[in-house]
């Protein structure tokens, strides 16, 4: 019997479907648990995802400010989140990081894979029994510690500050025990899940925010921001498992490996408290301004820190594997040749981003929060601290990759030494720039600081573990200078130009004027560096060509096997 000719074509559809569904699965595996070989393959990775994240979390701030415009509502939230994110990041962000990443790399490079996995294991059972403690401490002790964080807060907006501070104090548990999970990822440079656990966190907050506020009030988006930290540990640990950890282990300090980590972290959390603590100050001293000063000054943070996100943390995270195993080698070429190849792509990336976000900066703060409650008023006053807070993003996107340079060594003790005097000079403008400024005084002193702090550790950096090769660094720098500048020099005035042609009353017209701005600078800026031959701009068009045209290599003898 002969099949008809559309019966054929039915089966080779199915055939065709099935095969594409098989290829896509193993793409999508490959992505989720391969590992990323090369440092702007991995940075492109870590990039992309954390695009999706920081758009996520673009969203998020709009639901928030939307919902409860900057005022009342929001200022409660950001100074309730404050303490919670202070021991998060104090014991676990940067100090297990600075730890536990080079000792854990070492082992990978010196050691065999099951004594790794046993360091492992036993800093998730230390962190996660450390953090059950401090936060149940915190919890039950916040009437307290609180009100030492908003002394501009009294009465019924203070007690909410402290009941939705207790609500998420359970957080930074859970996102302890990520922390080590995404550590563990980091050091095996598989970058995927590490990357959109952030984008499930947010989710989690948005849920809290349209689902269980309208029924809870802002407490509703403390519970949504628990929610997220439970999604961004569950995102991880599904990788983590399948790569090796076994079960955990009683708590113990007596391993080598483990007071290893600890030697190195308590620089670190020194360090790390000085910029928590600048932070709580800078959010005192926004307390005793105008209500909404507070919910001002974070969400301009949030939305300037988009590009360092997307670039500066990228490129620090995926460089940071890279520079541990190179100084655990004692390779000083591979090691300077990685942090200047990566101060190089931070700088062509963000320096565009800096024209784009100071151009249009009333423009950005419109399009991600003008909504609902958020009103032209509120537009303004964050779109001039945003201004402040882009001055340096360069500086900011810098910082991480130098500290990590430093920590790939196993240097926590000079770090700290620079965050103390650019934290001291951060507070000091601050006090004294408010009283001129404002609230935009605050981000021009976390500006100044950033410089500081930056410049400071590359000149360390070149006195102790140098040299580099600082020529081709400013050449490369200088180019992605030039283009920048076109983006200024061409989108200004198609940005006038549209402005005056619509009233830019509506979301479109203003999504009008931002596009077109964007299109014609961010075009010009490709066409100056295409011109000028930028080493980082063709580096990064091979990269994508060989994530998306990336053959199989032939196998002697399979084309005759398949006939």
């Amino acid at each position: 019997m002969f099949f008809s000719v559309s019966t054929k074509a039915c089966l080779f559809g199915i055939i065709a479907g099935v095969n594409l569904i098989r290829v896509l699965n193993d793409k999508l595996h490959n992505l989720w648990h391969g590992e990323a070989n090369g440092l702007t393959a991995a940075a492109l990775i870590v990039g992309a995802a954390s695009v999706a994240s920081r758009l996520v979390g673009v969203l998020r701030d709009r639901v928030l400010a939307s919902s409860f415009g900057a005022g009342y509502d929001l200022d409660v939230y950001y100074a309730a989140f404050r303490v919670p994110d202070l021991i998060y990041s104090l014991i676990i962000l940067g100090a297990l990081s600075a730890g536990f990443i080079p000792v854990f790399s070492e082992y990978l490079e010196t050691r065999s894979k099951d004594e790794a996995w046993k360091l492992a294991a036993q800093t998730l059972s230390i962190v996660g029994a450390v953090m059950a403690g401090v936060c149940l401490v915190l919890a039950l002790t916040a009437q307290w510690i609180v009100p030492w964080t908003v002394p501009g807060f009294s009465g019924d907006k203070l007690e909410q500050t402290i009941a939705l501070s207790r609500v998420m104090f359970l957080s930074p548990f859970l996102l302890g025990i990520s922390a080590v999970m995404g550590g563990v990822l980091q050091a095996l440079k598989r970058f995927m899940a590490f990357s959109l656990a952030p984008v499930f966190y947010n989710l989690g907050i948005i849920f809290g925010a349209l689902v269980l506020a309208p029924r809870l009030g802002i407490i509703g988006v403390a519970w949504g921001v628990i929610i997220g930290a439970f999604l961004h540990l569950a995102t991880q640990t599904t990788v983590v498992l399948k790569l090796g950890l076994g079960k955990l282990p009683l708590p113990s300090f007596r391993p080598p490996g483990v007071r290893r980590i600890l030697k190195l972290m308590l620089p670190r959390t020194l360090g790390l408290g000085l910029s928590q603590l600048n932070l709580v100050v800078l959010l005192a001293l926004a307390s005793a301004l105008p209500t909404g000063s507070v919910a001002v000054f974070n969400l301009a943070n949030n939305l300037q820190s988009f590009p360092v996100g997307i670039f500066g943390i990228s490129f620090a995270l995926a460089a940071f594997p890279l520079l541990s195993r190179a100084a655990s080698r004692n390779d000083q070429r591979c090691f300077a040749a990685e942090l200047v190849s990566a101060t190089s792509k931070i700088g062509f990336f963000i320096l565009p981003s800096m024209a784009i976000f100071f151009l249009l900066r009333a423009q950005i703060i419109r399009l991600a929060l003008g909504a609902g409650e958020f009103d032209w008023d509120n537009t303004i006053r964050t779109a001039n601290v945003m201004g402040a807070f882009t001055a340096a993003l360069i500086a900011q996107a810098l910082v991480p990759l130098f500290a990590r340079a430093f920590y790939a060594k196993q240097d926590t003790k000079t770090p700290l030494f620079i965050a103390f005097v650019s934290e001291a000079c951060n507070l000091a403008l601050a006090v004294w720039w408010r009283g001129l400024f404002g609230i935009t005084g605050l981000a021009l002193a976390f500006a100044a600081a950033s410089y500081i702090n930056a410049l400071l550790l590359w000149t360390f950096l070149k006195k102790k573990y140098g040299p580099f090769d600082t020529y081709a660094l400013n050449i490369s720098i200088l180019k992605s200078m030039a283009a920048a500048a076109s983006i200024i020099a061409v989108g200004y005035p198609v940005r006038q130009l549209v402005g005056s042609i619509f009233p830019l009353q509506t979301f479109w017209q203003v999504a009008l004027q931002a596009a077109a701005a964007c299109l014609a600078g961010g075009g010009t800026f490709l066409l100056v560096a295409w011109v000028l031959r930028s080493k980082e701009l063709l580096d990064f068009r091979d990269a994508i060509k060989r994530k998306l045209w990336r053959k199989k290599p032939k196998i002697d003898g399979m084309e005759e096997a398949m006939g």
